[in-house]
């Protein structure tokens, strides 16, 4: 496999927000658009009972309890539906401005915020902790988005896939679990492999088991900290300084949106996950086009772990991105630019071979 790396001379279609004004052009012409578009809802995420024998509980306060956060912005188009997976503490509001990109270019665009973020359910009194009990249900809450939200409103128009980081690695859990749902796949930057560090996998591994197993999996990882208001620019994933304070003003002014660490069983389920994503058996299930972002200065997952993932697939391509920290939607105009316009020529034509 040849690693392609973008072109960040590539003339694109798209004109973003200038970094200079980007909060003024958020707040006058991107969120308001979005607003008068946006159809917002809850749907319940179906966890299942234990006590019944792996059945989802039918009792009213439980299917309260399980609701999850979904935007949907709708247009009539020929182009089809992008669906994102995001990040790791993350949150639609996050997206907006890659939404209104999308929006603008002629698409629909749905998200959810995955269980244990933004507006969904959480499973822990602290929402500053992510925590999940098994990954997979992060694939299952996202596959019943797709079918009893998404698909309804898609008017048989093809359903792409964008997805970032931790939902790089639902996406492509996704692609394997339901290989027919989508007709090509975005995975941007995804975690199938963390970066420790000089603590070996293995060994985070038992450490995280250790916990769950006296009963602190709902504890937050020892490495990891309290929100930060004040989170320094050159700390964050983002590239951009601009697109990085925007989003650290929202987050200083709304709790929902501080969640910024992980639980011991988090930890657990997420090395497990990446593991279990690019085995051989898992990645030969693939069967559509995926276009692979690399971040070159990536300091929260592996480079080898999405290289393996991209070989064993059928159709697969892997691109890097100079320059550039892990959110790469999140980079500066020049380099941003030119990597939408790769997007919607991935989407738009053949495979990515």
């Amino acid at each position: 496999m040849k690693k392609e790396i973008l072109d960040v001379s590539k003339q694109s279609r798209v004109h973003c927000f200038a970094e200079e004004d980007l909060e003024r052009q958020m707040q006058e012409i991107a969120e308001p658009f979005l607003t008068g578009v946006c159809r917002c809802g809850k749907m319940k995420a179906g966890r299942p009972d234990r006590k019944s024998g792996g059945q989802e509980s039918g009792d009213a306060d439980s299917r309260a309890a399980e609701e999850l956060y979904y935007e949907l912005y709708p247009q009539k188009t020929d182009k089809g539906t992008i669906v994102i997976s995001y990040g790791f503490t993350e949150s639609c509001l996050k997206y907006h401005e890659l939404i209104y990109y999308f929006f603008q270019q002629g698409y629909q665009v749905a998200v959810m915020d995955h269980r244990g973020h933004g507006k969904s359910l959480r499973e822990v009194e602290d929402v500053t902790i992510v925590h999940i009990d098994l990954f997979s249900r992060y694939v299952k809450d996202l596959h019943r988005f797709v079918q009893n939200i998404v698909r309804p409103t898609a008017q048989d128009k093809p359903l792409y896939l964008y997805a970032h980081s931790m939902g790089g690695c639902i996406g492509a859990f996704y692609l394997e679990q339901y290989p027919e749902d989508f007709e090509k796949a975005v995975l941007n930057a995804p975690m199938l492999g963390l970066k420790l560090g000089a603590c070996p996998a293995w060994a985070a591994r038992i450490l995280c088991d250790l916990k769950v197993m006296k009963g602190s999996g709902k504890e937050r990882l020892f490495t990891q900290s309290t929100f930060d208001p004040e989170e320094p620019f050159a700390e964050s994933s983002a590239s951009s300084e601009a697109r990085h304070d925007y989003y650290k003003k929202q987050r200083r002014e709304d709790p929902t949106y501080q969640t910024c660490s992980a639980s011991y069983y988090w930890g657990k389920e997420a090395i497990n996950a990446g593991e279990f994503v690019i085995s051989p058996a898992q990645t030969k299930k693939v069967q559509i086009p995926v276009l692979l972002f690399q971040a070159q200065q990536d300091t929260l997952v592996k480079p080898a772990a999405q290289k393996k993932f991209i070989q064993r697939i059928t159709d697969g391509r892997l691109v890097l991105v100079k320059g550039v920290r892990h959110e790469i939607y999140r980079a500066p105009n020049e380099v941003l630019e030119p990597y939408l316009e790769e997007i919607f020529e991935f989407y738009e034509d053949g495979g990515a071979q």
